[in-house]
Formats: C-alpha cells, sequence, structure tokens
C-alpha cells in the first residue's frame, strides 16, 4: 500500500513557536500520523516583532530573520522525520504559511 505523507508547518500570530504536522493523504480520510511543537527562541520572535513596526535597516534585518526561521523551519521538519522513522524521502511535499 502506497502512502502520501504531507507536512504542514506553521508559527502562528504568537511566534512562540513551529507547529508542525505529519499527515497520511493516502485515503479518502486524512490520517494525522504525527506532530510537534517546534519552540522559537525569544531573540528571534523578538526579532520578528519589531518587524511588524517600521524601523531602521528592515530589508537587512528581514533577511536575516528569514533565513533564522528558514533553518528552525528546518530543523523542525528534521525533529518530526525522526520522530516519526521517516526518510525525507516518504515526503510528497510540504506546506507552510
Amino acid at each position: 500500500m502506497s502512502t502520501d505523507y504531507f507536512i504542514g508547518l506553521m508559527s502562528g500570530t504568537s511566534m512562540d513557536a513551529i507547529d508542525a504536522a505529519l499527515v497520511d493523504f493516502s485515503n479518502d480520510t486524512p490520517k494525522l500520523i504525527n506532530a510537534l511543537n517546534f519552540p522559537i527562541p525569544d531573540s528571534l520572535r523578538t526579532e520578528l516583532q519589531a518587524l511588524c513596526q517600521p524601523g531602521e535597516n528592515e530589508i537587512e534585518r528581514l533577511g536575516r530573520a528569514d533565513t533564522q526561521l528558514g533553518k528552525l523551519f528546518a530543523d523542525a521538519v528534521d525533529q518530526l522525520l525522526n520522530k516519526s522513522n521517516l526518510a525525507a524521502e516518504n515526503i510528497c511535499a510540504i506546506g507552510s504559511h
């Protein structure tokens, strides 16, 4: 039997953590396989919140924060895969807001 595993990622408006979900869509009814909550460091959350208001050097700060957040999303996926005993090759796609 084939499985259609997908991962969903989001940080939410609180920006305190990344929520990650592994879902199997191979049947008519999607099945949640595993999930985790991956904390966002306070320093990054503070920077993301600061970027919601006009300020100096926004483009450079946004670039740094975006890179850090991207690495955290990747770490969350790695941890979810390890927790689920799956390899990246088993995942059809990853969606994020």
